[in-house]
């Protein structure tokens, strides 16, 4: 009996461990929030983490590229842009994966 209570108590525990660590998206847009409105001076925020080694990741507004860079394990990129009136979308493609945001731009 508490040989097999050991071994599922021990068993959930990996499974915790597997399901939180599923949980690390590769690539992660903070903001802005997809689907939020924001005025045309926005500032944008996101974190990507691959496993150890060297990677890239470039990031696009409007399908058009607008930064880049290469980094070891994560990188954490901000940046403020000016938008026009309108639907916007920001992409975010890194060596291990990807994300995309779409948001409204009020003129202010």
């Amino acid at each position: 009996m508490k040989k097999s209570l050991l071994l599922l108590t021990m068993a959930s525990l990996f499974s915790l461990g597997t399901a939180a660590n599923a949980s690390n998206a590769a690539v992660n847009i903070a903001y802005p929030i997809n689907g939020g409105t924001f005025t045309n001076y926005f500032s944008s925020s996101f974190t990507t983490t691959c496993p150890g080694g060297s990677y890239s990741v470039a990031w696009y507004l409007d399908g058009v590229l607008t930064g880049n860079a290469s980094f070891y394990d994560t990188a954490s990129v901000n940046f403020a842009q000016k938008l026009p009136t309108g639907w916007h979308s920001l992409q975010v493609i890194s060596s291990c994966g990807q994300d995309t945001v779409k948001f409204y731009v009020l003129e202010r």
